[in-house]
Parts: C-alpha cells; structure tokens; sequence
C-alpha cells in the first residue's frame, strides 16, 4: 500500500509552471540533438571546469546551509563529480552509431530519451547535480533537476553556473532547468507524472524513489546503503583499519557505500581494535556505547537521531563526554544482535561504525548476510582477506552490486580507487528493489535501437526448421 507521502507525490494535477518547464526542456533537446561528439565533449568540459573552479565555495555554501558534512571533503566530492566523471566520458559516443557487429550484422544507434527529470538528495547537493547534468547532456537529453528544499540556495549557485557556461557554448539555456522555489515538492509531484518526461532518475530519500518507480514512468532508483565489512582472520589489519577509518570519516559519513558494520574474527578482535584507534578511531567502552546510545537514538523509533546525520566524530563524542588523546575520526560501537531492534544494525550516516566479532568466517559471511537483509540489499560489501577462495565465496553468496576486496568503500564503490564506472548514482538491482545493479552513467540514459540484417546462416536455419515442420505436418496427415 501507497504511505501518504508517495501517494501525494504521485498524485496527478496540473501546474502551469510544469507545463512551461517541460516544453521550454523539450525544445531545447531538439535543438541540442545534431550537436556533434565533439561540440558536446566541449561543453561538458566546460561545464565540469566551471563547477570544479568554484568546488569549494560551494562545498562551504552547502555545509552553512545544510549543516552537514565538512568543506574539505565535499570540495574533493565536488571535483570527482565534475572533473572525473567528465573525464570518463570525454570521447565516447553518446548519440548515433556506437557499433557494427559485423558477425550478425547488426549496427547499434543511440537516441535521447528525451526531457529527464533528476532529483538531488540534501546530503550531495552539488556532486549530485552536476553529476546528473553531465550524463544527461552526454546522451543529447535536456534535463530538469529537483533539488532537495534543505539545499536550495546552494542548488541555485550551481544551476546559475551551469545555465552561464550553456549560454557561453552556445547551447540552448533551457537544456538544464531546476525547480528553483520551496515550491518543489508540488512541483515534483507534478513532474512525476507529466506526459512530457521520458524518464525519472531518482536519488534522494526512500519515499521520493518509491514515488519515482510507481510513477509510470521509467526510472532508475537508488536503495540504502549499510555496508558490512569482513575482516578475515588472513586481513591486514592496518590496511583494514585505515581504510575503514579513512572511508567512513570523508564527509563525516555521508557517503553511501561507506563502511556501516565492522565484522570481525574473533581471534583478530583486539588487535583490529587497537589498529582502529592507531589510525583515529575511539573504540568505546560498553559503558561509553551506552552513553553515547543515550544521547544519539530516537526513543519514539529506535533508530538515530536525524540530527546526528553528516555530523564529526568529535561532536558525538563530546555530547556524551567521550574523550581521547587524540583527535576522533571515527567512533567504533561495539555491539552483538542483527536485529531490528539494534539501531548499530542499520545505515549510519555519521562517523559511526559498529563492531561485531564472529568465530570465525563462515560466520562473519552469515552476519554479512543477514546485516544486507536487515537493510542495505543490493548496495555494497566490502572483503578484507589474501585468501581467493574466500574473496569467491563472498562474491557468490552476498547479495551487493558492488563486492569490494581490500579497498576503502566510499572511493571504491564510487569508482575512484577501482575500475568501476566513476558514478555518483548507484543501483542496487532487484536486491534492493531498484533496476540495475550498475554504477549510472550516461548509457543508462539513451535509448539503443539495433539495425539487423538477414544472415545466410540464420535463413538457412529457418529454411531448415520450415521444412522439418511441413514433413511432420504432412505425416501426420
């Protein structure tokens, strides 16, 4: 059944500054269409450097007017948003001919979708924009964005930006367009369901992508994150602990496929322990967690406390008087149950880890299992281990898009320290109720139409089957 929120978003009406915004994007795709692999190339170049030349300033406009995360590290997410993901697709083809299979005789073509619609979570308000802008116009598409109504202000910076550098290409300024108002969540709705948008892609809060797959349109959700990571008794515990501790701190942990829960052998726990706290994390205390506990989880849900969302490390640990000698990166929660009703259990979008300690990795495979169908299915799942077999069997029994081995989550699954597609939307499949297991990326964007000939062979086989089938016709006449 629908809850009130997806129901009001899906629900049809008419808005005149809709209507005006989709015909004014719909005419500026036809004219964008004819431009050339190469004029368009130029224009996303521009595009990336423009937003990558004011990254910081709006990393700071974003964390005064959302209150989250930190500059420096959504001044990095800004740049791999803008300057990477344009890297990964400069020189590629977006529209018209991609290929011809000579063997079948089938050429592939690329068409637009047409007018897409965006929304733009509050926790990547920039990255995410930019980002969505760049493979939309890759595949010749105009697109229409709904930034969340916590980051206006910071959304409306760089839309400004972006429409400067069309006008300055010569592109039609109407190819990006943004609902720009507190209006935007009638607007959404709104857009949701307006016959002019081909296509819906979805990131933001849970009821917002519902709304986007019930809508009728076609569209490509996101689903939670909530990480599990085994650390296997054959682990680097160093590399492991840095690279937890490292990950789940960028952003104060707004990252999506950062680390959430620490699974851990049982007979490496104190030393993985003492390796966190080498490289910044305060390992708590039952005492401390409890503390901590208190002041951090919604008694009415059990769940965290919104506000503690993109919060540091070391403003959680100062409301419940938790202290090190050293700066806090992280906070490690020990814990024992996968359950419900464990707060530790679920995403964390804070600098919060918890630890759990298995006997041995068969365990820690099941805990990775059941911590994926408590929530997180389809997202990511991270490996630590020099052992191949092991590395085998996670891949084939964890149900996550992206299975990482001895590498940090956040720039992993993203696409900056492996070689998966450089992306800031990431499908969790049909494990996590979303339509691809993929990093997105512009292809996600076009629509493929194949051009096939007849092959002798193929006619032969016809030819063949045809006449089999009279013979049994006719014996059995």
């Amino acid at each position: 059944m629908i809850q009130t929120e997806e129901r009001e978003l899906l629900t049809e009406r008419t808005d005149a500054y809709v209507d005006d915004l989709v015909e004014r994007a719909a005419a500026a795709q036809k004219e964008f269409e004819t431009w050339s692999e190469e004029a368009t190339d130029r224009l996303l170049q521009a595009l990336a450097e423009r937003v990558a030349l004011h990254a910081e300033v709006l990393a700071i406009a974003t964390v005064q007017e959302t209150g989250m995360g930190n500059v420096r590290d959504k001044t990095a997410k800004n740049r791999f948003a803008s300057l990477d993901i344009y890297r990964s697709l400069e020189g590629r083809v977006g529209h018209g001919c991609l290929g011809y299979d000579k063997q079948h005789k089938i050429k592939t073509l690329a068409s637009p979708m047409g007018v897409v619609l965006g929304l733009v979570p509050v926790t990547h308000p920039v990255a995410t924009f930019i980002f969505k802008v760049l493979i939309a116009l890759k595949g010749r598409n105009a697109l229409i964005l709904s930034p969340s109504q916590r980051a206006m202000g910071v959304s409306n910076q760089v839309g400004e930006l972006i429409r400067q550098v069309l006008y300055e290409q010569g592109a039609p300024i109407d190819l990006v367009q943004w609902v720009s108002s507190k209006k935007s969540r009638s607007t959404v709705a709104a857009l949701m369901v307006h016959p002019g948008i081909a296509f819906i892609l979805a990131t933001g809060g849970p009821g917002l992508v519902k709304a986007a797959y019930q809508s009728g349109k076609p569209a490509i959700g996101v689903g939670s994150g909530n990480a599990p990571v085994l650390v296997c008794a054959d682990a680097d515990l160093s590399r492991a602990a840095s690279n937890s501790v490292l990950s789940k701190a960028f952003d104060h942990g707004l990252a999506c496929t950062s680390e959430n829960n620490l699974i851990v052998v049982e007979s490496r726990l104190e030393a993985f322990k003492t390796a966190l706290e080498e490289h910044g994390a305060a390992v708590l205390s039952t005492e401390e967690t409890e503390r901590l506990l208190a002041v951090i989880v919604d008694p009415s849900t059990n769940r965290l406390h919104a506000s503690i969302i993109g919060q540091a490390a070391s403003t959680l640990a100062a409301c419940a008087s938790i202290r090190r000698s050293y700066a806090i990166q992280v906070l490690v929660m020990p814990t024992h149950e996968v359950s419900e009703r464990n707060p530790l259990a679920h995403e964390k979008l804070a600098p919060i880890l918890s630890l759990f300690s298995v006997v041995d990795e068969q365990a820690g495979l099941r805990m990775c299992e059941q911590i994926l169908e408590l929530e997180g299915a389809g997202h990511t799942a991270i490996i630590f281990t020099h052992t191949p077999s092991l590395t085998t069997e996670f891949g084939a029994r964890i149900a996550a898009s992206r299975i990482l081995v001895n590498t940090p989550g956040m720039e992993a699954g993203m696409g900056q320290l492996t070689g998966l597609q450089p992306s800031m939307t990431l499908g969790c499949g049909t494990f996590g109720g979303t339509s691809t297991t993929d990093n997105v990326t512009y292809t996600h964007l076009l629509n493929l139409k194949r051009v096939a000939w007849s092959t002798p062979s193929r006619k032969g086989t016809i030819l063949r089957s045809l006449k089999e089938n009279l013979r049994t016709l006719f014996s059995l006449l």
